[in-house]
């Protein structure tokens, strides 16, 4: 069973990401096999699971602060189905499954969202997507504290030190 996360930019083009394993974990730490450094994201955000013997896909939630959704609605452990819009902080891909539905056919459904933020190509090492935080927008000095954090082995009290030095309520997550 093929799965691919089909994130769309506002420019309209579509970044591809291709889910290899039977279970998948999104969140901002280093150590999960799909990465968006983002604030709004959890450290272990969600994951998905394929389940192979009925060529099904269910997004889990692991007790994420901002939650996981699929076409606008807050879920706990719910079966995404091919074409449904995965949310994950303000992150949106559509739910592409065996090529199905078809690369014309796809479309983000998000009711009362605004649009997602435009997101560079990502880096693949093994099964694991990375992004980088300055790619993504995000202010530079937002952006070197979650960059120095990648780069030490115990960054977590970083990131939370210097958002609460930014004003930001980043920590509890």
């Amino acid at each position: 069973m093929q799965v691919v996360l089909v994130m769309f930019r506002p420019d309209g083009q579509r970044r591809s990401f291709p889910v290899g394993r039977d279970v998948t974990v999104i969140g901002r730490r280093e150590d999960c096999d799909f990465r968006i450094p983002l604030g709004d994201v959890s450290r272990k955000h969600c994951r998905l699971v394929k389940d192979k013997s009925n060529e099904t896909v269910r997004a889990e939630d692991l007790g994420s602060s901002n939650g996981t959704y699929i076409n606008g609605q807050r879920v706990k452990d719910a079966t995404i189905a091919p074409g449904d819009t995965l949310s994950v902080g303000p992150v949106n891909f559509v739910l592409q499954v065996n090529g199905y539905p078809a690369e014309e056919e796809l479309q983000v459904v998000i009711p009362g969202l605004t649009p997602d933020l435009e997101l560079p190509p990502a880096t693949q090492s093994d099964s694991n997507v990375a992004i980088d935080a300055r790619d993504l927008g995000l202010d530079d000095e937002i952006a070197s504290i979650l960059s120095a954090a990648d780069s030490m082995s115990q960054g977590e009290p970083a990131i939370s030190d210097a958002m609460m030095d930014l004003g930001s309520d980043e920590s509890s997550k």
